[in-house]
């Protein structure tokens, strides 16, 4: 029996639908609800994913039938028939039909056990029925673009009209207009709105862009007509909703709320004063801001000959931005801050027809590429913004270069913060990307202060590599800091001073331990072993801080970071550019890059990672890279032919069983042939190692060191599988502590299989880069550190203080404890 799969913004509106329809079905009739987002405070919108599973879960051989509402519930439904299998995508039809009556239609029909295309059929023909009724004659053909409805009404109906006067303080700015157009997209009738009091033209109620420009200030009379079955409800809904001032009355427990870009304050009213956000990377800085500037980056138009595959590049891009969005505000402490309706605004953009349907046409009209179509589209929304008298309409400019940057980037692949540093200092952002810190020169970004944003956050994680301090979540107060307004950061405890006092300048200054271009020496312990302190990196520009900082190579290249913030998978010429540019860095000196390592708290749209329940136990690492060969050979490929000439090493992660070291090595010993027999260069012996970070390659250890040249123990991964404690969860979180004897003992047992086969092993967790932990890995066994370049320098100087006697003494007791904090006190007297 043909399936039927329902897509709403609405999970209530979607139930409503399935129960009437099944009322009407003589037959149980496979259904399945797509419809509603999980987020409490926001529950309407749609989600890829969720339509895929709908679908795949009354899919059979019969076919399925994908009935939507309007708006993202299209792009949705035809971005999730792009994922499924192509053995399914023939046997699943999107269709057109209004929702309630061609879900009626299509479930009596299904249920007579009628074919996919009778049934398809019986739901397009709902209308005409539905207009015959009501003797209306039926207009053309209901082939619509993307984000607009369907309304079919009487040819004499007039629509319902009522006016109204505008008393909130700042009129229509983006958050009331993002609450207009949220709550008219629920209703099915035709809504528009006119300006009464500058007679402007009649725009859609359901387009934030068109709705903004009208201009609307307190004191003006708008006019708001509909038509349709539901408009007596939606005039009502929206009357109450100005009535109430979109809740910015003064008094009554509600806070008149500022437009969140607000015009910079007076230097004097911001001068000494003190902002806190969430600290994100430790260390603290003193500089000037340095606004982050959104450019568009520069496309190619090109013509093209196959306009829908554009068209679904398009749509796959906005739905990874929205998904990026959606994680900002999901990080935010409350649904309904400030910050979060800016947000919230920006998804609307991507939803906004004003934008979606000129970029449309431009692409089937004109064949122009996704890129060039949206971002010439972007350069009109933001000219008619910056054309228009209000200074808080003209800022609007802003938001939609912003939504429009963030989809150009996933289509063009491009991925640096287009800044130009004539001098170092602070970089003040509403948000950063992992992508875009990846780029960041650490001499020239002292600090970076964000809007939004959470410690655990890829791009903390970056920071945290590059040693730049880095505080988030500070809130809209921070984007009123003009260009050159002097910080001091504490990326510890989370303060800023804005135009901090002298007192606090020095206390900052106090506090910064030695230059960013301190170099370190080479680490030699006190009775003349030598330790090699490798560096742990995620580009050129780290590979260039590691250099600084006194590295001896790099002992892990996080590839995932080459594959996050774009729409499909680098090529292999773009990552053989990227490994060589960094091995020329590096010259000599060895270059371990670990491949691909996703999943987990590392998802990557494109790559299919659907959700799961526990995905650190999931499907990441080398299972998934595995299992998605292609992607594996690639890099691979990059990775051998950067090898001529250089001293690279390659390096698999999340290692489980000895049969996936085998299978990984039989496809690199692939690679290697093919480029063999295609007369490519590479150097001939290169080492293969492998992260230890489960519990059973530490069992298996003995074994798998046959199989490899060389271990790196990842101390963050194990210890969250040892202590079966995510590391991700605050309530557990504390219990995966690498500290614990449970730990180290794995260190020890893993060093000692390590030894006895005659490989070296590597810490390259957060336990290597900690100086009172080093005495112990030394004792243990370890051979080479791998950390971030700025704890290089703390490094050899922990290294440098012990005799390996002493450590070996220390390793030996602690390894006899009994908890974490017991290892640190025993540490600690030895100082």
């Amino acid at each position: 029996m043909v399936g039927i799969v329902i897509v709403s913004h609405s999970a209530q509106l979607a139930a409503g639908v399935v129960e009437l329809a099944k009322q009407m079905a003589q037959q149980p009739v496979p259904i399945a609800i797509a419809a509603g987002i999980d987020d409490p405070e926001n529950p309407f919108g749609t989600d890829v994913l969720q339509v895929q599973a709908a679908i795949e879960s009354v899919y059979s051989d019969a076919g399925v039938v994908v009935l939507m509402d309007l708006g993202s519930s299209v792009l949705s439904a035809e971005m999730a028939w792009e994922f499924l299998a192509e053995d399914q995508k023939s046997n699943v039809k999107l269709c057109e039909a209004p929702l309630v009556e061609g879900a009626i239609a299509a479930v009596v029909q299904a249920a007579t056990g009628a074919n996919l295309e009778k049934v398809v059929a019986e739901a397009r023909s709902a209308l005409s029925s539905k207009a015959s009724q009501l003797s209306v004659t039926e207009t053309e053909p209901n082939i619509k673009l993307p984000d607009q409805e369907i309304t079919v009404v009487h040819q004499e109906a007039t629509p319902q009209l009522i006016r109204l006067t505008l008393h909130n303080p700042l009129g229509i700015h983006t958050r009331p207009a993002a609450q207009f157009v949220a709550t008219a997209a629920r209703f099915q009738a035709q809504i528009t709105v006119q300006n009464l009091t500058k007679n402007s033209t009649v725009v859609s109620a359901k387009s934030i862009n068109q709705l903004i420009t009208l201009g609307v200030q307190q004191g003006h009379e708008i006019v708001i007509a509909a038509l349709g079955d539901d408009a007596e409800s939606a005039l009502k809904t929206l009357q109450q909703l100005v009535t109430d001032q979109f809740g910015e009355i003064a008094g009554n427990n509600r806070q008149v709320v500022e437009e969140e870009t607000s015009p910079p304050l007076p230097q004097a009213a911001i001068e000494g004063a003190k902002l806190v956000g969430v600290p994100a990377s430790s260390g603290v800085a003193l500089g000037r801001v340095i606004p982050h500037q959104l450019a568009l980056p520069e496309i190619l138009d090109r013509p093209v000959d196959n306009p829908p595959a554009e068209w679904q590049q398009l749509q796959l891009a906005i739905e990874t931005a929205k998904r990026q969005i959606q994680a900002v505000v999901s990080s935010l402490p409350g649904q309904n801050t400030d910050e979060a309706s800016i947000f919230q605004a920006h998804l609307l953009y991507l939803e906004d027809p004003a934008l979606l349907d000129p970029a449309y046409q431009r692409i089937f009209e004109q064949h122009q590429c996704a890129a060039a179509a949206w971002k010439i589209v972007i350069e009109e929304a933001i000219a008619i913004y910056q054309a228009l008298e209000e200074p808080y309409l003209q800022a609007r400019a802003a938001d939609v270069r912003d939504v429009g940057q963030r989809v150009l980037q996933l289509l063009s692949g491009a991925s640096e913060i287009p800044l130009d540093f004539s001098q170092p200092g602070i970089l003040v952002a509403l948000e950063v990307t992992p992508s875009e810190v990846a780029q960041l020169n650490p001499n020239q970004v002292l600090g970076i202060c964000t809007v939004a944003g959470t410690a655990t956050a890829h791009s903390s994680l970056i920071a945290k590599m590059l040693g730049i301090p880095m505080v988030v979540g500070v809130g809209k107060d921070l984007l009123t800091l003009v260009a050159g307004t002097e910080l001091a950061l504490d990326g510890e405890t989370g303060q800023i001073w804005v135009e901090p006092q002298e007192t606090q300048k020095r206390r900052i200054i106090a506090r910064q331990v030695q230059p960013r271009n301190t170099k370190a020496t080479e680490a030699i312990t006190q009775d003349g072993k030598k330790i090699p302190v490798m560096a742990n990196i995620i580009g050129v520009a780290g590979a260039e801080f590691a250099l600084e900082s006194g590295a001896q190579g790099v002992g892990l290249l996080r590839t995932e970071f080459l594959y996050l913030d774009r729409l499909e998978s680098p090529t292999e010429e773009e990552q053989l550019a990227i490994y060589q540019a960094i091995a020329q860095v590096l010259g000599t000196l060895p270059l371990t890059i670990r491949t691909l390592d996703v999943g987990g708290d590392k998802p990557i749209a494109y790559l299919n990672l659907a959700p799961e329940t526990n995905p650190f136990l999931g499907w990441r690492g080398i299972r998934q890279s595995l299992d998605s060969l292609e992607v594996l050979k690639n890099q691979l490929r990059a990775i051998v032919r950067a090898s001529y000439g250089h001293n690279i090493k390659v390096m698999f992660p999340l290692v489980s069983s000895v049969r996936e070291v085998r299978a990984a090595k039989r496809i690199l010993r692939e690679v290697q042939r093919e480029l063999h027999q295609a007369g490519i260069n590479f150097a001939r012996a290169i080492e293969i190692g492998i992260m230890i970070e489960v519990p059973a390659a530490v069992t298996m250890a003995d074994q798998l060191a046959t199989e490899v040249d060389f271990f790196s123990i990842g101390t963050n991964d194990l210890s969250q599988y040892v202590m079966a404690a995510d590391r991700t969860n605050p309530k557990v979180a504390n219990l995966a502590d690498a500290w614990e004897p449970a730990i180290l003992r794995m260190i020890q047992q893993t060093v000692t299989a390590a030894h006895q086969a005659g490989i070296r092993v590597s810490v390259c967790g957060d336990l290597a880069s900690q100086p009172a932990a080093i005495p112990i890995l030394l004792g243990l066994g370890v051979d080479e550190l791998s950390i971030n370049p700025p704890a290089i320098t703390r490094a050899v100087v922990a290294i440098s203080q012990w005799r390996m006697e002493e450590t070996e003494a220390i390793a030996r007791e602690v390894l006899q404890l009994d908890s974490a904090d017991a290892v640190r006190e025993y540490v600690a007297q030895w100082h």
